[in-house]
């Protein structure tokens, strides 16, 4: 089933480029058209995962989820709010892990069979969806410091008319933010959860990605007591995602390629 995950990956750059085209056209034919190409390749994603569960009794490659779970979390947001500008900032994304997941099949293996069981439904999934949805309020997050710098500068061109408001980016960057740690706390206890009942899993604290899924929970938290504590609002908001993320992609990426951990995957 290569050439789905292959018609899966080209749907993807084709909606990558519809969305980039609607930025610079500001045509909302083009963003439509964007939206439905990414409808189309959600449905071969989920097909492909589908497939691999199916055919092989257990989910086996990480990559491929968290693309999957990067669309499902822009469909969501573009038919709530209707802002489909933000897949210019999370297609693109979905797009490159699909294309590392098709070009390096070997490098995006999945854990244990041994350890596919409930748990795993259990814990795996919520973390990766979490990570989907940090990846929205990055998305948001660059839209505002974007439309900040339009207003600072009184620049009026297409690109900056296509981008909402300083307080809309700034609220959904935030709900973003909190809906994530919510996700990623429920994943992270359930992971807790599997190691106690679980006789094959064991938790080591000194494990790089248990310890780094700590600090990255801690950084986005941290964002939200700070938000109503001392009332971080706009640009702050807007830094703290940009640099959530970048510890939610070390967390993830990072660690498989430059330390020691039992989550190699």
């Amino acid at each position: 089933m290569d050439f789905l995950l292959l018609l899966t990956l080209l749907t993807y750059l084709a909606a990558s480029i519809l969305h980039v085209l609607f930025l610079a056209t500001g045509n909302h034919k083009i963003a439509r058209s964007g939206f439905w190409a990414t409808t189309s390749g959600f449905a071969l994603h989920t097909s492909f995962i589908a497939w691999q569960w199916l055919s092989q009794g257990h989910w086996y490659n990480s990559t491929t989820f968290f693309a999957w779970a990067i669309i499902i979390i822009y469909l969501g947001i573009a038919k709530l709010t209707h802002l489909q500008i933000i897949g210019v900032f999370v297609v693109p994304v979905a797009f490159i892990a699909i294309f590392i997941a098709y070009a390096l099949p070997g490098k995006n293996a999945g854990i244990s069979p041994s350890l596919q069981n409930n748990w795993l439904i259990a814990h795996v999934p919520i973390i990766f969806l979490s990570y989907a949805v940090f990846v929205a309020a990055f998305g948001f997050g660059l839209m505002y410091l974007i439309e900040e710098k339009k207003i600072r500068e009184k620049n009026h061109t297409l690109v900056y008319n296509l981008l909402p408001s300083l307080g809309q980016s700034d609220e959904l960057a935030h709900k973003c933010i909190l809906v994530g740690v919510v996700l990623l706390t429920i994943g992270m206890i359930m992971g807790g959860l599997w190691t106690r009942y679980d006789s094959r899993v064991t938790l080591r604290w000194n494990d790089w990605k248990v310890l780094l899924s700590i600090i990255t929970w801690f950084i986005y938290v941290s964002q939200l007591v700070i938000r109503q504590i001392l009332g971080w609002r706009g640009r702050k908001t807007a830094y703290s995602a940009i640099i959530g993320l970048a510890a939610v992609l070390f967390t993830y990426i990072g660690v498989n390629l430059f330390l020691p951990s039992i989550h190699a995957f």
